[in-house]
């Protein structure tokens, strides 16, 4: 089973949804209090599969906030506050001071203050985070025919930074050579060790845009959640970076299929009728807002061509 078979059969199982506005289906669960909504999310992580050996204590703590923060900010929400659940194996105080001092540095940037939580003996580091927020108009997924498909900002740095970590591990680079390649791509490499949510930008979409949710699984998951679209590969050229680019030239790689695997950018995807409105609000934040297609009536496509969903899925086996 992967990801997507495991939350289809618990969706199928879970019924009671109480006074829930909105569930199982979206970046957050909503709930409405009077003239307000509240946004619940969770996300879990774990050393051996969201921590790059190349994280420092801090950096892992901010990773954790963000990875929550985000969702808030994928349903244009302001965020209130973070509950973190901790598993240690063995920590040493060191590591515990680093690891908190790098939460409560991300979560104060994006005001958002760590409240509490739970800690835990377990097998490897477990950090379990669930975030709450605030709007009185919850973006959701899935947009309008004629919409356009917006993202914030540049996609592929991600994917290329783990890519030099995995020629480092199969022993394509030697030591040298893989310190030499973490300071030729410094923005590469810190987009990869500390991504930031893009709070701001959320909340200043909010009156503008029809759907919303964030890079967090790569381009070519996440457009699922778009409804059906056309995406121009061309367009998307606009939205990687040149180090990417060279990156790409160097060591033989696609850049589009790049950008469309590179998850845990935690941009921010979303669709509009009002670009003009968005590119003066993104604008007055230093945040660039790049089209890359169009939601149509039928199907997903690129260049005409039926797109095949990608990006990163959880996957269980034997």
């Amino acid at each position: 089973m992967n990801e997507l078979d495991i939350i289809k059969t618990i969706s199928n199982n879970i019924k009671y949804t109480g006074k829930a506005v909105k569930a199982i289906g979206d970046d957050c669960a909503v709930f409405k209090l009077e003239n307000q909504y509240l946004t619940i999310t969770t996300d879990m992580m774990f050393k051996s599969t969201h921590f790059p050996e190349i994280l420092t204590p801090f950096q892992i703590g901010m990773r954790v906030i963000t990875a929550n923060v985000s969702d808030i900010a994928a349903m244009c929400a302001k965020p209130l506050g973070i509950v973190v659940s901790m598993g240690f194996n063995y920590p040493k105080k060191e590591f515990i001071e680093e690891l908190t001092k790098g939460m409560d540095f991300i979560a104060k940037e994006y005001e958002c203050p760590v409240v509490g939580g739970d800690t835990n003996k377990s097998k490897e580091l477990t950090l379990c985070g669930t975030a709450f927020g605030i709007t009185s108009n919850p973006i959701y997924r899935g947009g309008e025919v004629g919409d356009d498909i917006i993202i914030t900002n540049n996609v592929g740095r991600v994917y290329c930074g783990l890519k030099i970590l995995e020629m480092k591990d199969k022993g394509i680079i030697d030591k040298n050579g893989f310190e030499n390649l973490l300071n030729e791509y410094p923005n590469i490499i810190k987009k990869l060790s500390e991504p930031r949510a893009r709070v701001k930008e959320g909340i200043a979409l909010n009156k503008y845009v029809n759907s919303c949710c964030d890079v967090s699984d790569g381009l070519g998951k996440d457009l699922r959640y778009v409804g059906n679209f056309e995406i121009s590969s061309k367009k998307l050229l606009n939205a990687i970076p040149k180090d990417v680019i060279e990156f790409c030239d160097r060591f033989d790689l696609n850049p589009i299929d790049v950008a469309l695997n590179s998850g845990e950018e935690w941009e921010l995807l979303f669709t509009t009728k009002k670009y003009d409105d968005v590119e003066d609000e993104l604008s007055g934040l230093g945040t660039k807002s790049i089209k890359i297609g169009k939601v149509i009536d039928d199907g997903h496509y690129i260049d005409g061509d039926e797109f095949k969903f990608g990006g990163y899925i959880h996957k269980w086996s034997k």
